[in-house]
């Protein structure tokens, strides 16, 4: 899902996206005073009335309402990079730029985590996409929303309903864990669009010089002949042909390979995937540490799983490191392999 970021302060943009980052303000620092208002009134006046078990329910709702107000953090995007609003409001009048997202991209890399549930696996998502709702009320909070089944449910009620008068916007929120600078994969960005009075050629050279290698697609905004809408044209990255970024040089030289005996009849192929297989991942982005590299069934439907530590930002808990996984088809025929999309692990 592309969806964009609307920016001004050019030098402070760019700076965070070299750094691979993005940030998410949390309640008090959005710009709409009635940024998360609901009603809660009926839900209130129904726990005064079940005592028995008003205590525990009041402090669910409680804590759910300190996390979502006071702790997570909120990044906007639009569905919409042609809105001449947002231009106005968000890029200066057309002199900042607006970041395309690969929005899957940030969910898949953040959302690897699993819990056990009734004896189930079952993903543990430090991130959310909310499609933001508009409406003319308040949105209604009911005790159902407290149940953890429906988070989608609940994060539309608290974080994801404004007012109709900013239906404009097409806005969709990422709600991260926590509020602040985030880091992410740098491959998420994919785009970025000038605004007609960004500055000449030479300024968009200078941007465009501190991304390369990244594989990011540049585009000029203009308006339609004798019209007010809105297009674009693609720019010519004059860094096209630079050194692909590399985002880690994490070392994997000492790890053993995990799973099949020296003396098993096909180990040096194996061995040699499996080092392949490390080499893509000591580049991969928001991990620290490799941990393991391990063969799973070593017959037709070989695997390679290769465990690393993620970076803070993607840590379920605070004083545990978080495990993410990587996970390799292996083609013993052709000596090749094939990396899985990102799944919970």
């Amino acid at each position: 899902m592309k969806l964009y970021k609307y920016r001004s302060n050019i030098p402070r943009d760019i700076r965070t996206l070299v750094n691979n980052k993005l940030f998410a303000p949390n309640k008090k620092q959005l710009n709409d005073p009635t940024e998360m208002s609901f009603d809660d009134s009926e839900f209130l006046n129904l726990l005064g009335k079940n005592s028995t078990f008003s205590t525990p329910v009041k402090k669910g709702f409680d804590d759910i309402k300190h996390f979502t107000q006071e702790k997570n953090g909120i990044f906007s995007l639009s569905k919409d990079v042609k809105n001449e609003l947002l231009w106005a409001y968000y890029a200066n009048g057309h002199k900042g730029f607006c970041i395309e997202y690969n929005a899957n991209i940030i969910m898949e890399s953040y959302n690897y985590d699993v819990i056990i549930k009734d004896g189930k696996l079952e993903p543990n998502p430090l991130i959310h996409l909310v499609d933001v709702d508009y409406q003319d009320k308040y949105p209604v909070f009911s005790g159902d929303l407290l149940n953890k089944t429906d988070q989608a449910a609940a994060l539309k009620c608290l974080v994801g309903t404004k007012s109709k008068q900013w239906k404009h916007e097409k806005e969709v929120r990422l709600i991260f864990k926590k509020y602040g600078y985030n880091e992410i994969d740098y491959r998420a960005v994919t785009g970025i669009y000038f605004g007609m009075r960004f500055g000449n050629k030479k300024k968009k050279n200078e941007v465009m010089q501190k991304l390369q290698g990244r594989g990011i697609k540049y585009y000029q905004m203009k308006f339609l002949p004798m019209s007010y809408k809105m297009s674009f044209d693609k720019i010519e990255d004059p860094y096209a042909l630079a050194p692909k970024f590399i985002a880690n040089r994490l070392p994997y030289e000492g790890i053993s390979i995990i799973g099949i005996p020296n003396n098993y009849p096909q180990y040096e192929k194996y061995k040699k995937m499996a080092n392949k297989a490390l080499r893509i991942v000591s580049k991969e982005p928001c991990i620290n540490k490799i941990i393991s590299c391990r063969i799973i069934t070593p017959d037709s439907n070989s695997m390679i799983a290769i465990e690393t530590t993620a970076n803070k930002d993607f840590k379920v808990f605070k004083k545990q490191d978080a495990m993410k996984i990587y996970r390799f088809d292996i083609n013993i025929t052709t000596n090749k392999i094939k990396q899985r999309k990102f799944k919970p692990s």
